[in-house]
């Protein structure tokens, strides 16, 4: 239309125009903003001073202090890292073939072998020696009954000398409840007897030679052939 008018077009400004043609400039200013912060953190940011303690880390385990030539000095505690096993400090144990078994200490081998007690000392006295019996004499006798009757019988004792000189003897033969008759000897010359109590008590005449034997017999009544007991000079009769 002839009669209208044309409103004029406005132009956007300059500074706006170049900024958003020139893209650098963006890049420009945010660099630049991150040199200031950087500035301003490391000038916010100071060291520990003279009395700075740090506390120690939770499970921290405090070493105990150890003695120099100079004095004493405490080791700083050694922190524990989760999941990390501390450093061992032992020596390596030297290499061999197997496992060294220990030693048995003394105390143990005393108490595994205890030492035998000593045997009690006696206090009791020795008991006197015995005197040995006087050995029999050498003569050798035998027993038989020779003849029996009602109411008794007829016995012997046969009496040997086996040394090699003469000698005497005497008989000692017992009847419990018996009667001894008589006694005598056979193709000798007779000797000594006595039979109270049914015990029969013969001693010799002249002596017996050696190498010799004689008889002795006796009449008993009144009780058992068989003797309660028979001797001729300590030496039992055979035969019973």
């Amino acid at each position: 239309m002839s009669g209208m008018r044309r409103a004029p077009r406005q132009m956007p400004p300059r500074s706006a125009t170049a900024v958003a043609s020139s893209p650098w400039i963006l890049v420009s200013i945010g660099v630049g903003a991150m040199v200031v912060l950087l500035v301003v953190a490391v000038g916010a940011y100071r060291g520990p001073g003279a009395e700075y303690d740090p506390a120690p880390p939770v499970g921290a385990v405090p070493l105990p202090e150890r003695a120099s030539s100079a004095g004493r000095e405490s080791s700083l505690p050694s922190q524990v890292v989760p999941g990390l096993s501390p450093r061992r400090t032992d020596p390596p144990s030297p290499t061999g073939t197997g496992p060294a078994s220990p030693k048995p200490s003394p105390s143990a081998t005393q108490a595994s072998h205890p030492p035998r007690p000593a045997p009690p000392a006696s206090s009791a006295p020795a008991p006197p020696p015995v005197a040995p019996a006087p050995a029999p004499a050498p003569l050798e006798a035998r027993y038989r009954v020779t003849d029996t009757f009602s109411g008794g019988f007829i016995a012997e004792v046969l009496i040997r000398n086996t040394s090699r000189r003469d000698r005497s003897w005497s008989a000692r033969i017992e009847y419990p409840g018996g009667r001894v008759v008589t006694a005598w000897l056979e193709g000798v010359p007779q000797g000594t007897f006595s039979g109270a109590g049914g015990t029969l008590t013969y001693r010799s005449g002249p002596d017996l030679a050696a190498g010799s034997a004689v008889a002795l017999r006796f009449h008993i009544e009144f009780a058992s052939p068989r003797p309660a007991s028979c001797n001729v000079s300590g030496r039992a009769c055979d035969g019973l």
